[in-house]
């Protein structure tokens, strides 16, 4: 879905790229810059799926922000997240499906979602 993003100046961009949305606007907060990194990041190493890395940074902040205010120190939650990183990794392969030609996109799609 397209959103329509007007400046200070008056000038308006439509888009619906995150990593465009979020280049857009200023952030002070350091979390939130960190995410506006996650989003240039994701858009020049793959070039989609910014806003699906947003979401899921988002995710592990607000999990970690649960953590800390159970009193569980930062360092250990990093910890934490250093450790599942490799297997969650290691897995991103079995989620892949290869189409190939355009004829077979519409199987595989129809396959996908059944």
């Amino acid at each position: 879905m397209d959103k329509m993003l007007v400046d200070s100046l008056g000038d308006v961009t439509i888009t619906n790229d995150g990593a465009t949305i979020l280049d857009t606007i200023d952030v002070e907060h350091p979390a939130a810059k960190m995410i506006v990194e996650v989003a240039k990041t994701q858009d020049d190493k793959v070039g989609d799926g910014t806003t699906t890395s947003v979401i899921i940074s988002g995710e592990l902040l607000n999990l970690a922000q649960e953590l800390m205010e159970q009193s569980v120190h930062p360092t250990i939650i990093f910890r934490g997240y250093r450790k599942a990183f490799l297997p969650c990794f290691l897995s991103v392969p079995s989620f892949n499906i290869r189409i190939g030609t355009p004829d077979n996109c519409a199987i595989s799609f129809s396959h996908f979602n059944s």
